[in-house]
């Protein structure tokens, strides 16, 4: 590891791993096609159109936990890198194709490749890196990746001018992170921290304790929670604008904007809240959020519900953060990519599951973003319970040795 460790190889590095969460989260970037798609597959209805987008999150979720077990034969490394090939490949036949099948399978196999590559978007950075550059850098990777994506969205759109084929070369970009992978990322499995940890007998009492797989599944519910609760607001507030007469959809579209861009600035803030609030970020941030999301179903004024959106944005960036990091501080080599699985498979199923929880929680838009912003504060009262019955249970194991 001494070679990656400085100077050039160390940076390269960074730039592979940060690189591969950009290829996460690329499956929607070409969003903006589905209208002239629409019209060049006329005999398509609008629902299997938009199926374009939505086909590869369907196998995300299933490679995600089939990855871990690919891993356990070929490794992290060859993994990912199969796994980018395989997203780089499928990703591109839509704009050469004009058979319609064909480009849905395409998709599919490119939510494949994202799915194989996925966990270790997260595992791989805990395998080379500790201490405070790891907590900064899995607040990094969720800015990065959110910019790249936006990057690439930028672009497609104008691509998009030329035809609706040009804006699916943008993936083109997959090519530089799978070269960077092969020539810059190595074995963590030779290679990592953990690896060398294991070899001079320092792996930590909790990663070696049979509890750890039991906290990486907490966390996992945890982000399943979170993201439900989150993603309500995100289903709803357009909604919300109409049914109260706030503003229009476009209006409630900005607020989207912001709020992603206000969780940048908490994702490249984490470390520094990392630093000095630690395990304090996760329940503060949770509860942020709870009452930002009550406060933008309470107010009726466009300026207001953007300045709980920048709360609730920054709030996400700080506290998504924590949980990953404290995930790859409970994994070692061998145990790693499943446990990035299962909290993957958590935020993805509470974000698909949040419209039928809307409409749970509310018959009115804003009564069921209220309620979610109610159920996220109990979910932090839990958080913080859970903690403190952790140290005093530390607390009475460390006297009785």
């Amino acid at each position: 590891m001494k070679d990656y460790n400085k100077g050039f190889r160390k940076i390269m590095l960074i730039i592979s791993l940060l690189a591969l969460n950009i290829v996460e989260q690329a499956a929607s970037v070409i969003s903006s096609t589905i209208p002239q798609m629409a019209q060049a597959f006329p005999e398509q209805s609008p629902v299997q159109i938009e199926l374009v987008t939505t086909v590869v999150s369907v196998f995300v979720t299933i490679f995600v936990l089939i990855s871990g077990f690919i891993t356990n034969k070929i490794g992290q490394k060859n993994t990912a890198i199969l796994g980018i090939a395989i997203a780089a490949v499928s990703s591109i036949i839509p704009a050469f194709s004009n058979n319609f099948q064909m480009i849905m399978v395409s998709r599919a196999v490119l939510g494949i490749g994202i799915g194989l590559a996925n966990p270790l978007a997260v595992s791989l950075i805990g395998e080379f890196f500790e201490g405070d550059l790891l907590a900064n850098l899995m607040g990094w990777r969720t800015a990065v990746a959110g910019i790249g994506t936006s990057l690439m969205t930028v672009a497609a759109g104008q691509l998009l001018k030329i035809s609706w084929h040009a804006s699916y070369l943008v993936y083109l970009l997959f090519i530089p992170t799978l070269l960077f992978f092969i020539f810059f990322v190595p074995s963590p499995e030779k290679n990592g921290i953990q690896h060398e940890e294991i070899n001079n007998n320092n792996v930590t009492d909790e990663v070696d304790a049979k509890g750890a797989r039991i906290k990486v599944l907490g966390y996992a519910l945890l982000l399943f929670g979170y993201f439900a609760c989150v993603m309500v607001s995100m289903v709803k507030l357009a909604t919300m604008y109409v049914e109260n007469g706030i503003g229009t959809p476009s209006q409630a579209s900005t607020v989207f904007a912001v709020l992603n861009f206000a969780q940048l600035l908490g994702g490249f803030g984490f470390g520094t809240a990392y630093k000095n609030l630690n395990s304090k970020i996760l329940p503060f941030g949770l509860l942020l959020s709870g009452l930002s999301m009550i406060g933008m179903s309470q107010v009726g004024n466009n300026g207001a519900i953007l300045l709980f959106a920048i709360i609730s944005g920054v709030a996400g960036g700080m506290s998504i953060p924590y949980i990953f990091t404290r995930i790859s501080q409970l994994s070692i080599t061998k145990t790693a990519p499943l446990n990035s699985a299962l909290a993957l498979v958590g935020s993805n199923m509470g974000s698909f599951i949040s419209p039928y929880l809307a409409s749970i929680l509310g018959s009115s838009a804003a009564v069921a973003i209220s309620h979610a912003g109610i159920l996220l504060i109990v979910i932090s009262l839990v958080v913080i319970v859970s903690f403190v019955f952790q140290e005093k249970q530390a607390y009475v194991e460390v006297k009785n040795k």
